[in-house]
């Protein structure tokens, strides 16, 4: 190995800050929170990361001073560690993952097996493994394992003993994968008082061990097993990717086993875990670098809807390991490269609603973001949205002709037909597929593979102004489906709402004694409990669950149309100037004022794209001016036409 250069580092293991956190079930980690570091003694040195031939031999089978008859058994109450199944507290430290028995008397031996963890090479990292008693509640800590650090890209991995205060002693190089197995433990009488044996040996390399008696006066508080961020001065090196660092075998000794405590400890730098302990049975424990990985599962509902209607998406996060804090932070759900909503979690779960996902099947990706404990993780799911592709729109003219540009199809128009009262709106299906036109008597039209729910003449209820009983106060002024298609409102003049199909009536202007202004457009909310109804004085009413988004009042020249934003979160308002007013989550746009629009020729219709990136505005004699993203597909500007252009919707 290559003489690499050198740097001073503190040897004495630190003792972590220790702070308990409270009953959980043994196998899990702490939560994130403030601790008080704990002072402990420090020495140095320089440190060498020398070629192996310079690191300290082996002892090759010696035992160094040891007699005999001071072996096992060790006095006291011999237990397997509690690694799963058992009540623990939890706490974190800045240097130690891992775990800790303490709260009984007298812990007199400790003893454990590993793998000698393989470290990534990077310029600077550093880890330690090893098993000790004491130094978890004061400065004392009698301790071995094994080093496995990096330094300007080159591992370096060796065994050691230290006893606190002095500083840490070199056995002899380990290779990364190399089983190890340690045992600390008190010789018994008639040794000297405070006589202790570390043992500790290479299994991999046979008579690679080390054994060796030392005089140590320690308070006997506490038995570890540890990963740790070995303490390095003056600048310390971060902690070394160690991928996992398993224990097994894990045996101690106390003097009283019915007062002994098992916590299990999470590294953290500022407030971010950057290792963790889990136990799977109570023989292994495992310590990991990095944070504990997370789980997210993310469902949609309804999961095959109509292009522009809204879909609730949901997610859970969960993680594999025990005794975790409840996932906490955000989940952004995405069509592709289209963001739909973020959902806020609270307990793990968090949902929120789009209406933006594009035509076609859907693949919905539920992208958890990550916290101070957890990794970030993804869940995918499918929704199918069905609508036409590509974009287009239809103008109707009052006597009911149709007129389609774009990928807009043509199903059928009333211009055929002699009608009681003229056509006053237009209202495709969400797909596309249809749409229904509507006069200002009530009457519905219905063409492609829109439904009829029925009308306001199948009521009984004749025309607004006929001088017949049981007659419409106001005429008819529009028409709006219901959220998911299965019905549709009408609005009249005086703000009358009347619903038909699934479509819920939750109030009208006449039903708080009147609106200001006569009605021109009524937009439904998107969860379908609710609707606005906006009036040509430039005012907007609620109803039902719909929200308000603010309102322009009057203004030099009416108000003549309305369109909401397809996700429900916002709405424009239309005056015959062809100003637009927007309100709410929009993507106002702004189109030009003035010339075409006005005097005889006022803009009528305003209708937004499916993915409300635009929207166009329409005027009597046809124009239609594109705004924002809203693709130019043509209009009816000079063309002889039997009635004025009313109405306009498209995608």
């Amino acid at each position: 190995m290559t003489q690499r250069g050198r740097w001073v580092r503190s040897i004495a293991k630190t003792i972590p800050p220790v702070t308990l956190v409270g009953a959980v079930i043994f196998g899990g980690m702490a939560a994130a929170g403030e601790v008080a570091q704990a002072a402990a003694p420090t020495s140095s040195h320089p440190e060498g990361n020398a070629a192996p031939s310079s690191r300290p031999q082996w002892g090759k089978g010696t035992v160094l001073g040891v007699n005999p008859d001071y072996n096992h058994p060790v006095p006291g109450q011999s237990q397997t560690a509690h690694i799963s199944g058992q009540q623990a507290t939890d706490t974190v430290s800045g240097n130690w993952a891992g775990l800790v028995e303490s709260g009984a008397t007298s812990y007199t031996s400790v003893s454990a097996t590993w793998t000698v963890p393989t470290v990534q090479a990077t310029p600077r990292g550093v880890s330690s493994t090893w098993i000790g008693i004491d130094g978890y509640t004061n400065h004392d800590l009698i301790q071995t394992g094994t080093e496995q650090d990096s330094f300007e890209g080159f591992p370096d991995y060796y065994s050691w003993y230290e006893l606190l205060p002095d500083s840490e002693v070199e056995i002899g190089q380990v290779n990364p994968g190399d089983e190890m197995n340690a045992e600390i433990f008190k010789n018994p009488s008639p040794a000297p008082p405070n006589m202790w044996t570390i043992d500790i040996s290479d299994l991999s390399v046979p008579g690679d061990n080390f054994s060796q008696q030392f005089s140590y006066d320690t308070p006997e508080t506490s038995a570890e097993w540890i990963e740790e961020l070995t303490n390095v001065t003056p600048t310390q090196p971060p902690l070394a990717n160690f991928g996992t660092a398993t224990f097994t075998d894990l045996n101690f000794t106390d003097a009283d086993p019915s007062g002994n405590v098992p916590t299990l400890i999470t590294m953290e730098n500022s407030h971010d875990v950057i290792a963790y302990p889990t136990g799977s049975d109570s023989t292994q424990l495992t310590a990991h670098y990095g944070q504990p990985a997370s789980q997210t599962s993310i469902t949609a509902s309804p999961s095959s809807v109509k292009l522009g209607n809204s879909v609730t998406y949901s997610a859970s996060v969960t993680t594999g390991v025990e005794g975790m804090p409840t996932p906490s932070g955000s989940v952004s759900f995405s069509a592709g490269s289209k963001v739909l909503c973020t959902a806020t979690l609270s307990n793990g779960s968090g949902a929120c609603s789009a209406a933006t996902a594009p035509a076609g099947t859907d693949t919905i990706s539920g992208t958890y973001s990550g916290s101070s404990v957890f990794s970030g993780s993804t869940g995918s799911t499918t929704v199918v949205v069905n609508g036409p592709l590509g974009h287009g729109y239809w103008l109707v003219g009052s006597d009911g002709g149709i007129f389609t540009f774009g990928a807009a199809q043509f199903y059928g128009s009333t211009g055929s037909l002699r009608l009681q009262r003229p056509v006053v709106g237009i209202v495709p299906t969400g797909d596309e597929g249809g749409y229904w036109l509507d006069a200002s008597d009530g009457g519905v039209f219905s063409y492609g593979d829109t439904q009829f729910d029925g009308s306001i003449p199948g009521l009984g209820i004749n025309p607004s102004g006929s001088g017949l009983p049981h007659s419409l106060d106001a005429p008819i002024v529009g028409m709006v489906p219901s959220a998911d298609d299965g019905g549709y409102f009408m609005v009249g003049s005086d703000g009358g709402v009347f619903a038909f199909g699934d479509a819920k009536f939750a109030g009208s202007c006449p039903g708080i004694g009147g609106c200001s202004g006569a009605a021109v457009a009524v937009m439904p909310d998107a969860t379908g409990n609710g609707y606005w109804v906006v009036t040509a004085t430039g005012h907007v009413y609620t109803f039902g669950d719909a929200p308000y988004f603010g309102a322009p009042g009057p203004q030099s020249v009416p108000v003549t149309s309305a369109a909401r934003s397809p996700n429900g979160n916002g709405y424009m308002i239309l005056f015959a100037n062809g100003a637009v007013s927007s309100y709410g989550q929009t993507a106002f746009a702004g189109c030009p004022q003035g010339a075409p629009y006005g005097g005889l020729n006022p803009a009528t219709a305003l209708f937004v794209t499916a993915d409300g990136g635009g929207y166009w505005v329409a005027t009597a004699n046809g124009t239609v001016v594109n705004c924002g993203g809203a693709p130019n597909d043509g209009g009816m500007a000079g063309a002889r036409l039997n009635g004025s252009i009313i109405a306009a919707t498209g995608w």
